[in-house]
Parts: C-alpha cells; structure tokens; sequence
C-alpha cells in the first residue's frame, strides 16, 4: 500500500481538509469543512479525482437554482417537458427517439446544457394542457422554431397529417 499523502490544510474545489479522520469504505477519510460552512467525511481519493467537491450543497444549487426541479419534491411541468425533449433528441432507449434524434431532429446546444437558457427562451409551459411544438417539423429544437401549443393543436400538427394553412398557420 503506498504511503498515505497528508492533504491537511489542502483545498478541494469547496471543501478544505481539516485532518485525518479514520476509515471510510476500507479507505482513509478525512475531515473537511466545505465552503457553506458544513462538515463531511471523504475519502482522500475522491477528493483528489474531485468526485467530491462540496458537502452536497453544490448539487443542490444546481438542481434548485432556477426553481423547477427542487432538491426535494417535483420537478415543474416546464421542467419535465425539458427533460423530455433532451431525452427524446439524445437517447436511443427513450420512447419515441426514433421520430426525432434518430430522424436527425437536435436540441439547440446551451438548451442542452442550461434548463435556465431554456427556460429564458421559451420561458413558462403555460398550463398542463400546453406542450412544446417545433414549428417546423423537421427542424432542430432550437429558439426560432419552438413554441408552447395546447395539446388539442398537436394532433393537427405531424408529419402523418396532411398540410393545410390558412394566413401562415398549419390548420
């Protein structure tokens, strides 16, 4: 077994070492104090690989700084049509992947990336009974061809239903 490496004093990412702490999953531990202000035990590898970077705080902001996914309790409708959206552009087990990223149909890259970019692009799915529409089927969900449509107009609108406008609207 190599030497053990004192990372007392030592700063990973937010969380600074305060000392040795015994054993953690046959591991050395160690004692850190994280930014926020809380203690954790983690183990020295984690530290270094920096798989453990805060007390858990971190993941926290992150999933609550926009307030649509909360640390704890539902996710928001606008929330989980984002999700749904990467899901079905991104994933080949997702239901219905074969109509859109296996058709070639992607997600506008920082959407990708930010549900707060999302979100100041299109900004609230209006009610339960809205979902998020391409305006054009074939093009890319990205911020000019993207809108939040009643269910009942989403019928009307694929690719299986024959074309008919009226002033620019698909009827």
């Amino acid at each position: 077994m190599p030497p053990l490496v004192d990372l007392s004093g030592k700063k990973f990412a937010r969380l600074t070492v305060l000392r040795r702490d015994g054993v953690l999953n046959r591991k050395p531990a160690w004692l850190c104090r994280c930014d926020c202000g809380h203690e954790v035990r983690v183990r020295g590898g984690d530290l270094r690989s920096g798989r453990h970077g805060s007390c858990g705080c971190l993941q926290r902001e992150r999933v609550t700084k926009h307030g649509h996914a909360p640390f704890a309790g539902p996710a928001s409708p606008t929330y989980r049509s984002w999700v749904s959206m990467i899901q079905r552009c991104t994933n080949p087990k997702a239901t219905g992947f074969a109509n859109y990223g296996g058709r070639g149909i992607a997600v506008h890259a920082p959407w990708r990336a930010s549900f707060a970019t999302f979100l100041a692009d299109v900004g609230e799915r209006p009610g339960l009974d809205c979902s998020l529409d391409r305006i054009d089927l074939n093009g890319n969900y990205e911020p000019n061809n993207c809108r939040w449509v009643p269910k009942s107009r989403q019928p009307k609108h694929r690719r299986d239903v024959p074309l008919h406008e009226h002033d620019g609207e698909r009827l």
